[in-house]
Parts: structure tokens; C-alpha cells; sequence
């Protein structure tokens, strides 16, 4: 099958690879010409692309033709490109489909439930509270909208591999609130695994989650990662209070998907 990867990044790159490896056909994208030099030497067919860039140009050929698309661009930080960066999106999506892209997976995240408390499922309400998270609504809208049973959305937890963890940027900081929270983590691999098995076994038309599977606080998890990882650990303000936050529930997912995690605990991802 050919798949087109917008976004070969942290995540997006070793999906391509894993996805070659499986004997699927993929072209990704990077922003500059150095970065898809750097692609294309590590054997990775690569075009250059921009969100906003024209998507009327001869270059972009190659992903439209593709079968599958991933969409793997996170927003930008300030709050100003945000509504852009939606706009270009489902323009992005649009264009896809009237080109003729059958499938389509967006990267989507779990952000989109906001300050909710409690277990959360595939079929709980949304409520963003963050101007990002409201825009990954609308752009989950826009693909289940043009493409229906062949549009799919995968919110991910945190997103973590073991050389780039939270812990490291909480190291040392003091009077960290909210220690109580539960802990919504994902390790990349399992995130590249789930999109495997979303292609392979054709499993579109859904929306999905994935999450570890334990939700320790984040009191106890950082200060244990910290101590793990070698990092001074952080420290938090004085809470009593029972755990709270979010818990995201991933077994409708993972049995859809037939999925066993790699790193079902937290823990599990400090290791190697």
C-alpha cells in the first residue's frame, strides 16, 4: 500500500521506517530541502511541504496518489496561528479527499477532553479548554465529515520514548502544583504499533485512544522517574487530596486493534 506521511518527525520518521520495513510504500514530508535531503539519505522517499503551501503544486503529486494519509502536524504554541493552522488543515484534508486519498488517519490527542475528572472513554464528550484543543476538534470534524468510514482519529496520551521524557524537563523545579493528577502517558512505539494495525487489519471509520494503561499521580511518578532517570527530582507543593484528572480508558482500542502495549506502565517506559 502507499502511504503519505505529513509531519516525518520524531514520530513521523520512524513510522516511515517501520511502515517500509512492513513492505508498505511511503513518501513523507519534511519543512526544508536540507531536512528532506536527510530523508532521502536514510532511504526514505521525502518531498518538501509546509503547511499553507499550495496544494495545487505538481510536487505534491506524489502524496495524493497515496492510498492512506497521516496527518502528524502538531499546532504551533502561540495561540494567534492557531485558527490558521486549522484553516490550512482542513483545507489540507479537502484537497485530499477530492484528489482522491481513500483513507485518512489524524493524530489527534486526548487534550481535546480538557479538565475532565475521572474515567474517560472513546465515546466521552469532548470539552477543550485550550484554544489547540478546540482546533483538534474542528480538524477531527473535518475528517470524519469528508471521509467518514475511511477517516479515522488517534488521540494519544503524552507522548514519550525513553530518550525524551517529561521527567527530564520537571528536574529540579520546585513548587510544582497539582501533584495529585493522574498520569496519561503513551510510549511512541506503541503509538507507531497502533497505526500498523490500523492500516494492516483496515480498521478506519473509528476514533480511538491510546494510553497506558496504569495512572499513577504525578507526584509519585516524576519523583520516581527522576530518581530512575538520574536527574535531580522534582519537588511539588504539599496535597493531601485524593488523586484527580483524567484516566484514559484504551479498551475499546486495544481490543479493536488486537493490540498488547509494549509499555502498559509508566514505569515500563524508563527502562532501556
Amino acid at each position: 500500500m502507499k502511504i503519505a506521511i505529513i509531519g516525518a518527525g520524531w514520530l513521523g520518521l520512524p513510522l516511515a521506517q517501520t511502515l517500509m520495513k512492513s513492505g508498505h510504500l511511503v513518501v513523507a514530508t519534511k519543512r526544508s530541502a536540507a531536512e528532506v535531503n536527510k530523508l532521502q539519505d536514510m532511504g526514505v522517499s521525502a518531498i518538501q511541504y509546509e503547511l499553507g503551501d499550495n496544494l495545487d503544486s505538481p510536487k505534491l503529486t506524489p502524496l495524493f496518489n497515496a492510498h492512506t494519509l497521516i496527518l502528524n502536524i502538531p499546532p504551533g504554541r502561540k495561540s494567534p496561528s492557531l485558527k490558521k493552522f486549522g484553516q490550512e488543515m482542513r483545507a489540507l484534508v479537502s484537497t485530499a479527499k477530492h484528489q482522491g486519498i481513500q483513507n485518512v488517519i489524524f493524530i489527534s490527542t486526548t487534550a481535546v477532553y480538557g479538565n475532565a475528572d475521572g474515567m474517560i472513554y472513546e465515546y466521552t464528550p469532548v470539552a477543550p479548554q485550550t484554544h489547540s484543543g478546540v482546533i483538534h476538534v474542528e480538524i477531527e470534524n473535518a475528517v470524519r465529515s469528508m471521509f467518514q468510514q475511511h477517516g479515522c482519529i488517534l488521540r494519544l496520551a503524552g507522548l514519550v520514548s525513553q530518550h525524551r521524557h517529561p521527567a527530564r524537563s520537571l528536574s529540579g523545579r520546585k513548587h510544582i502544583e497539582n501533584g495529585q493528577q493522574r498520569v496519561n502517558l503513551v510510549h511512541r512505539d506503541d503509538v507507531i504499533h497502533a497505526i500498523e494495525k490500523i492500516i494492516n487489519k483496515n480498521k478506519f471509520g473509528q476514533t480511538y485512544h491510546l494510553c497506558s494503561l496504569e495512572h499513577p499521580t504525578r507526584q509519585q511518578y516524576y519523583v520516581d522517574a527522576a530518581t530512575a532517570l538520574e536527574v535531580p527530582p522534582p519537588e511539588f507543593v504539599e496535597d493531601t487530596s485524593f488523586p484527580f484528572g483524567k484516566c484514559i480508558n484504551s479498551e475499546f482500542t486495544l481490543n479493536t486493534l488486537e493490540l498488547d502495549l509494549a509499555y502498559p506502565s509508566p514505569y515500563d517506559m524508563l527502562k532501556g
